[in-house]
């Protein structure tokens, strides 16, 4: 009887600690998955669908996609993206694409795929093509420091 006791605390103190590193797992990945859920930087970089309208404008002298200031995207090659700027704070800050994330000229302008480039009140559209680089910004080619990150996946 004595060994059979001794057994069955053993066996309880096992599945106690079992279950407490269970729980305390359970505990840090959920909490590591809210921290990345409320980042606005890891937040910003998620895919985004095809067909994806971003509402651009413009505020306290930054883009604003979609209410977020300059948040980065994340975009796939193949697929089509609509940047609407037919918001009237738009109307000083012509947006384009570009291989240089500084901005205020437009010098590193990216056209292949792009239709209305520079636009001030209308809707620039980017048909992603397959031979896009890695890494592009959308800029603002009068100001520098107004956009953000573009990143172009397969």
């Amino acid at each position: 009887a004595n060994i059979r006791k001794h057994g069955k605390n053993c066996c309880s103190l096992i599945m106690k600690k079992s279950v407490i590193s269970i729980l305390i797992t359970l505990f840090f990945f959920s909490n590591c998955a809210k921290e990345e859920e409320n980042d606005p930087d890891m937040a910003s970089v998620s895919l985004s669908d095809n067909a994806t309208t971003f509402t651009v404008t413009v505020s306290s002298g930054k883009y604003h996609l979609d209410g977020s200031s300059n948040p980065s995207l994340k975009l796939k090659r193949g697929y089509v993206y609509y940047f609407d700027a037919t918001d009237s704070s738009t109307s000083s800050h012509p947006l384009l694409l570009s291989t240089s994330s500084s901005g205020g000229n437009t010098s590193g302008e990216y056209t292949n795929g792009v239709t209305n480039s520079q636009t001030t009140n209308g809707t620039l559209t980017f048909q992603v093509p397959s031979d896009a680089p890695s890494t592009l910004y959308y800029v603002c080619a009068y100001h520098s420091g107004m956009g953000g990150e573009i990143t172009i996946s397969d």
